[in-house]
């Protein structure tokens, strides 16, 4: 599948559609302020899971997100979508991870993922991910 973060509902089809003749799917994201009704609509129209913006503002690894508003907007998505939810944004280490996973279907970690390998090649940068995922797992396993 692809995340594309800068393509809203409106202008997705055409890639969409894309990845649909290719049997791929395509999560949309649902930011903090996004009201029920247009978040009804995202998850409706998201293949695979619906991306859950734990933060307003832009990705990477800078700040923690608030995990008592990100709840918030989770049961309210639950209400609209049987479709997993998976958060993202600004989690990049195991205890962002370990608290997230009590309460959602999957962590997107992006930004700090690249971050990791910066600068590396092949094996290298396998080993690198390797071992910057090797915790991101282990606290989501719990």
């Amino acid at each position: 599948g692809a995340i594309v973060a800068d393509c809203s509902l409106e202008e997705s089809l055409d890639l969409r559609l894309a990845l649909q003749r290719r049997a791929l799917e395509m999560p949309l994201l649902v930011a903090p302020s996004t009201r029920p009704p247009r978040a009804a609509l995202i998850a409706q129209t998201a293949t695979g899971f619906v991306y859950v913006v734990s933060r307003l503002g832009v990705t990477g690894a800078a700040k923690t997100p608030s995990f008592s508003p990100l709840r918030e907007q989770l049961s309210m998505l639950r209400a609209l979508t049987e479709k997993p939810l998976a958060v993202g944004f600004g989690l990049s280490r195991a205890q962002d991870i370990r608290e997230v996973a009590a309460f959602t279907d999957g962590v997107v970690v992006g930004s700090a993922l690249i971050d990791a390998y910066s600068g590396s090649r092949g094996e290298r940068a396998a080993r690198r991910v390797g071992e910057f995922v090797a915790p991101l797992i282990a606290a989501a396993r719990g």
